[in-house]
């Protein structure tokens, strides 16, 4: 049994549910006029760049508006108009049913590409329905008995895990993550009920809930959300909730008060987000959808460890006061992102991120795939041209510090939603420092001593981002789901080039494979011949690029890239 993989990730699309959700993300600023016809109103856009106005045009057609010309920022790229305090862009046929006079747009600069797409917006139909990945989105955290020991301070532990400083937790808590690996993106806003809630009956009658026999599908956990929800329907203001007014509440999270099945095999009281498909009432104009659900123990897993005498986690829990790790973990689930271990091995294919990300084994930073889904950075793209050799010299910051990662396709991507590679400057630093996800070998001969590695490398994700309109069994006119996932497709949804797979170590606590330093690129003028490799593509073709470290430090680094444009 792996005892750190703590995430069931249950999809469930039924169509009147798809018909439901297909609304468009707009950012929550500014209230959305659902009608069927475009407002006659006159509508004013002032434009600012960097706080200054830019320029002010009106117009009374709305199905011809437009933008004014691009502004230019010298060592920037125009990545689009949004709202002050957004880093959502928006298209011009966003506004066409804003039923206002007036709008206020700022000119969004990156030094990388800016892409529109996200998890929630232009994304797959399973991700419509997510918490919004800017902002300020608010979420509530109910504390949940189920007959264990429940107390006041137990209620304001809840709080510091999720609100709290690093300095109260000894790592971060989730909000304190989240605004630090978006850099400041993204401020989750959490409420906290100020006791804990009993649902109807017993847990075991919630534990052994079959949701097959339910009209809507449902788990034990899901009754008890609709429960919840009942219960506080007139106290509770749950369209706050819906961040997004897509007419669905963005998430809620139950922290139950007994610990988790760490020995089940069948395990209901475990860590995972997962969703209620009940329609059969709207709380405040909002239907429930995704809700996350865990055991105020695992905010304690020190202490289990020592009682149990088994490893937990592959990261050092004897330092943390409070630890959020699986809370941090299971809300990157509500935002739309999915798990990168393999969690049925006997299916799919092998490879993956090898527990080097918060997605992955709860260590760590989010991956640069992560930030890319959710729109908290934009990388430096390179593509390849029909029929040339392109050599290209990029210098980057390391990601930690900086947010710079160099995006590479094969033809110029208009999109995230394709397959590309992911390079970046991994160091032990920021949200890496506590957890050091990639670590310098064990142990080596004396003559190879440790200290010939760096602490820096040069580390490429592969990722397979396709969207597919195919879902159990039936095909559907929209994109509904990733064609990939690490767990039961053959193709994987990301997976690492390895510079030697000596740097790939087994742990024997947990039986499973994590990456050392050696695995990663860190010597300097050595010609890395990826298109002679191993690797492929999705399609079983070679890569199409190489590459050169001309220099690297924990700082920065050159790369010299070498890409064959091919018949594409």
């Amino acid at each position: 049994m792996k005892f750190y993989k703590k995430t069931i990730f249950f999809i469930l699309i039924f169509v009147s549910v798809i018909s439901l959700s297909s609304c468009t993300y707009f950012n929550t600023i500014i209230s959305i006029a659902r009608k069927n016809k475009l407002p006659k109103t006159e509508i004013t856009v002032n434009y600012y760049v960097d706080d200054n106005l830019y320029k002010t045009e009106s117009t009374k057609n709305r199905s011809d508006f437009q933008y004014p010309e691009n502004p230019t920022k010298e060592g920037y790229n125009f990545g689009g108009w949004t709202y002050s305090e957004s880093y959502q862009t928006l298209e011009p046929s966003d506004f066409l049913y804003y039923d206002v006079n007036e709008l206020d747009l700022y000119a969004y600069f990156s030094k990388g590409t800016h892409f529109s797409d996200n998890l929630k917006y232009n994304g797959p139909e399973i991700s419509k329905a997510v918490m919004p990945s800017f902002g300020k989105p608010n979420i509530l955290v109910v504390p949940l008995t189920l007959g264990g020991t429940h107390t006041e301070k137990m209620l304001n532990e809840i709080k510091i895990a999720f609100s709290g400083t690093s300095e109260q937790t000894g790592f971060e808590s989730v909000n304190s993550f989240y605004y630090k690996s978006s850099n400041g993106r993204l401020d989750i806003q959490f409420d906290f009920m100020d006791d804990w809630f009993k649902p109807q009956n017993s847990k075991d009658y919630y534990g052994q809930y079959d949701s097959k026999k339910d009209r809507y599908g449902d788990y034990g956990t899901g009754v008890i959300y609709n429960e919840f929800l009942k219960a506080y329907d007139s106290v509770i203001d749950f369209s706050k909730y819906d961040n997004d007014e897509d007419g669905f509440i963005d998430g809620i999270w139950f922290i139950y008060d007994i610990m988790p099945e760490y020995f089940s095999e069948d395990r209901v009281w475990w860590a995972y987000v997962t969703s209620t498909y009940n329609t059969s009432r709207k709380y405040d104009g909002c239907y429930p959808r995704n809700y996350a659900n865990a055991s105020y123990y695992f905010m304690h897993e020190y202490e289990t460890e020592k009682r149990y005498g088994i490893k937990l986690e592959k990261y050092d829990m004897s330092d943390i006061t409070i630890d959020a790790h699986t809370y941090i973990h299971e809300t990157g689930h509500l935002l739309g992102l999915n798990d990168y271990y393999d969690n049925d091995p006997t299916k799919g294919g092998s490879g993956g991120v090898y527990g080097a990300g918060m997605m992955d084994a709860n260590c760590g930073d989010l991956n640069t795939v992560d930030k890319l889904l959710l729109g908290f950075a934009d990388p430096y793209v390179l593509s390849t041209t029909l029929g040339t050799v392109t050599t290209k010299t990029v210098e980057i910051g390391a990601f930690e510090d900086t947010g710079d990662f160099i995006l590479v396709a094969k033809n110029n991507p208009k999109s995230i939603y394709s397959e590309y590679f992911l390079i970046e400057l991994y160091t032990n630093t920021g949200l890496n420092t506590h957890d050091i996800p990639i670590s310098k070998p064990a142990s080596l001969l004396p003559i190879n001593p440790i200290n010939i590695y760096p602490s820096y490398g040069i580390r490429i994700l592969h990722v397979n981002a396709s969207l597919t309109k195919e879902y159990n069994g039936k095909t559907y006119s929209f994109p509904v789901d990733f064609t990939y996932n690490n767990s039961t497709t053959k193709t994987l949804f990301v997976d690492t080039l390895v510079n030697s797979k000596k740097g790939i170590v087994r742990n024997t606590d947990t039986n499973s494979d994590y990456l050392d330093i050696r695995a990663l690129y860190y010597e300097t003028g050595v010609d890395y011949d990826l298109m002679s490799s191993d690797f492929k593509m999705a399609n079983g073709s070679n890569l199409f690029f190489n590459f050169k470290i001309d220099s690297i430090s924990s700082e920065k680094a050159t790369i010299t890239f070498t890409l064959m444009g091919g018949i594409i």
